[in-house]
């Protein structure tokens, strides 16, 4: 029978069967791995978004369960919860495992306490948890692979993150790709040899997309791993890598190297009198006073709290103290606007330089770190040099 079906087609209908055939099952198998390699990407991207996301509110929240600072702990879950319509709810909890805040509709309960990531979940639903530490979080999963993540594995655990998300939309997505790709097979069976090969074409113009999208999403994820959610700095970890990265430069090539350290003057009064939602206003405001003030080869970092650090290459001791004195003057002549008109505050600066007595990062810190200690006890609102 199939030789008789073939007979029929003649010489005509069998060139243009042996031209959409190769095609078909060309676009066939290109659009099979397609859909397989676009369900996995997007899965690993959804999870490596979700763990961010949880790194991310772990480092933010932080200080603001250390302070019991409630307010802001609630304010900071509903934010990134609003921020991706696939978070279904945030939860933070203390050290105990008990819920200190939660942002939407929770479903399950809290995974096991653990100092490292937990991932569980069933079905459409996703659970994150991540440990908050008492100082800077590892916001990159191979930073644990570095000699340093035993350190930071050692900090005391204050806290937990819980991160619900939604694989709905993800879901969705995948069907509507689904769609596509039965509508593409159609397409490529009903027309011609030269429409099958621009359908395999645009297979491969759709697998380039989804690669770049991947690189984009991957690429946002890494900024949101080394930024500070609030003032917009590079966060400590990032600001720690760019110290060793500038250490090494000035030992190399023999050049200056300067750090400041400084701190805003009675900022508690500040949460005090106004709320934390000015003294957070009043962290972002000193953030770009002090970032207006420096080159852009220059590093302006939040260290933790309400103090930030700033990393000047290229600069000798004398010239970062004038620096150091031009942020200070303008940091007291810029109030934070406030709805009842403005609030005012200072900032202390200690500034050292990178030399034989602070040849690695930890020796310049500690002697920024006394020299800010200075100006604090010798009344605030100063800088002085280590």
């Amino acid at each position: 029978m199939i030789a008789r079906i073939w007979a029929r087609l003649g010489m005509r209908g069998r060139l243009l069967f042996a031209a959409i055939l190769p095609a078909l099952l060309m676009v066939t198998v290109l659009e099979i791995v397609f859909l397989k390699q676009y369900k996995n990407n997007n899965e690993r991207a959804f999870i490596e978004r979700g763990k961010a996301i949880v790194q991310q509110m772990s480092t933010a929240a932080e200080y603001a369960l250390f302070s019991g600072s409630v307010d802001t702990i609630e304010r900071l879950a509903a934010s990134v919860r609003e921020s991706n319509a696939d978070i279904v709810a945030v939860s933070v909890l203390d050290a105990a495992g008990k819920r200190v805040a939660v942002a939407g509709t929770q479903t399950h309960e809290s995974l096991a306490l653990a100092d490292t990531l937990q991932i569980g979940g069933d079905g459409d639903l996703v659970l994150i948890q991540g440990a908050i530490r008492q100082q800077a979080v590892p916001l990159d999963a191979e930073l644990w692979a570095l000699e340093s993540a035993a350190v930071l594995k050692a900090q005391p655990i204050s806290g937990y993150v819980l991160v619900e998300l939604s694989r709905v939309r993800l879901k969705e997505r995948y069907r509507e790709m689904l769609h596509i790709t039965l509508s593409v097979l159609l397409a490529g069976f009903l027309l011609a040899s030269w429409i099958s090969a621009r359908i395999a074409d645009d297979v491969l113009a759709r697998l380039e997309a989804a690669r770049l999208d991947l690189a984009r999403q991957k690429e946002i994820a890494e900024t949101l791993a080394r930024t500070d959610a609030l003032t917009g700095l590079v966060n400590r970890r990032a600001f720690d890598a760019a110290l060793e990265q500038e250490i090494r430069r000035a030992q190399r090539y023999d050049e200056p190297l300067s750090l400041l350290m400084t701190d805003i003057d009675y900022f508690k009064s500040v949460n005090d009198r106004f709320g934390h939602h000015v003294g957070d206003q009043v962290l972002i405001d000193f953030a770009r006073t002090l970032t207006a003030a420096v080159r852009d080869v220059d590093t302006v970092g939040r260290w933790g709290g309400e103090e930030f650090v700033i990393l000047m290459p290229g600069t000798a001791l004398e010239e970062a103290a004038i620096v150091a004195e031009r942020m200070r003057l303008a940091v007291a002549g810029a109030p934070t606007r406030t709805q009842g008109g403005t609030c005012g505050y200072t900032a202390s600066f200690g500034v050292t330089a990178y030399g034989e007595a602070n040849s690695t990062a930890d020796t310049l810190m500690a002697s920024a770190d006394a020299a800010l200690y200075r100006a604090k006890n010798g009344g605030r609102n100063r800088i002085e040099k280590g």
